[in-house]
């Protein structure tokens, strides 16, 4: 399988994370896999380099919803 390398900035990641939420809200279960998978890979690169853990940015919007 072809490897492919993506650069993406800050914003852009939260706004992926975003998507991936309404996925999962809207289809449930059906995305839920993929879903978590494409997060989980993400979220593991994006911590080593983000200056506030992700986690904490995730309970802010939370806080506000």
């Amino acid at each position: 399988m072809n490897e492919i390398k993506l650069t993406l900035q800050e914003n852009e990641v939260r706004a992926l994370f975003q998507l991936i939420d309404v996925a999962v809200k809207s289809q449930g279960l059906q995305v839920a896999e993929a879903a978590t998978f494409i997060f989980n890979k993400l979220q593991e690169q994006a911590k080593e380099q983000w200056s506030e853990p992700v986690e904490k940015e995730e309970s802010k919007e939370e806080e506000t919803e």
